[in-house]
């Protein structure tokens, strides 16, 4: 990995937001890191801060533009919001593989010199996240997945439709993935999954249809904080039951009510659980090889 010393870019960037805060995060820097000739685009904000630094992982045909402002502004916490490869403005192609994804994660957090970071991961991001979790970089604290199971199943007719109805692919995704939302809302997360392509949307969910690590969960090591809605109809609550049964040190957030794109839905509640983690995993306390996070 060779650094891109980028200096914040001059125009404005277009978000999906969830409810309005009255409140304007403040993005310090938004640079690249150049892997093999191709570029990664990350959002960094309070780069200077102390402490443990969040990195979040956006899911399938998505970008780091889908993070709410609750999630990009934790107090006197660095977070970095990173497009995957092929997404947003990194550089293509996307990855067909989860583990490939999660070995792009991984050199990011050692090219940009991360001492301490807790993952935060929605969907495949989460998916993501759990891969690291079973092979941990030193820098790596702790995991949050969001939305997440540990065997990322896909709709076989959404699927094939990533290829020969792109628009009804799309439709169905925000269908089932809200369980509460205005349109406004809906109307510009189908826009970010039409601007992500077929080609990469395609690969995304090849990649998650591949992931499974429910016989490995036992070998997770590190803190897990679980994060689901009661609603969701695309990673169904006994998917997460599962997921958390199997993990040594996690604990279980169910927000009633919530859909899949929780994150978009619920983002005050999510950023208090998140900042009562990063504490947690950051304490001299927690010693993750005799207890459990709860």
């Amino acid at each position: 990995w060779v650094p891109d010393r980028v200096a914040a870019l001059p125009r404005r960037s277009h978000c999906i937001r969830g409810p309005r805060t009255g409140k304007r995060a403040t993005m310090r820097a938004m640079p690249y890191l150049t892997l093999d000739g191709r570029r990664l685009f990350y959002a960094d904000h309070q780069p200077h801060a102390s402490g443990p630094a969040l990195l979040l992982l956006h899911g399938a045909a998505s970008s780091h533009l889908v993070w709410p402002s609750p999630l990009r502004r934790l107090p006197d916490t660095r977070v970095l919001a990173l497009d995957l490869p092929g997404h947003g403005r990194s550089a293509p192609p996307g990855r067909r593989m989860v583990a490939h994804y999660a070995s792009a994660v991984r050199q990011f957090i050692e090219g940009i010199g991360l001492n301490k970071v807790v993952i935060a991961g929605h969907s495949m991001g989460g998916g993501i996240a759990l891969a690291l979790a079973l092979e941990p970089p030193p820098a790596l604290l702790g995991i949050i997945l969001i939305a997440t199971t540990a065997h990322l199943r896909v709709n076989s007719a959404l699927l094939s439709n990533c290829h020969a109805a792109f628009d009804s692919a799309a439709d169905f995704i925000v269908e089932h993935g809200f369980a509460q939302a205005p349109d406004a809302l809906r109307g510009k997360t189908r826009q970010a999954i039409i601007d992500a392509g077929a080609v990469t949307t395609f690969g995304d969910f090849l990649a998650c249809q591949q992931f499974d690590a429910r016989t490995r969960l036992a070998g997770v090591s590190l803190p897990a904080l679980v994060i689901s809605g009661s609603a969701d109809r695309m990673t169904p609550p006994r998917h997460v039951d599962a997921l958390v049964d199997g993990l040594p040190h996690a604990r279980r957030i169910r927000i009633d009510g919530a859909g899949h794109f929780i994150t978009l839905e619920r983002p005050h509640e999510i950023a208090g659980h998140v900042i009562e983690f990063m504490k947690k995993v950051d304490s001299p306390r927690m010693n993750t090889a005799t207890d459990t996070y709860g």
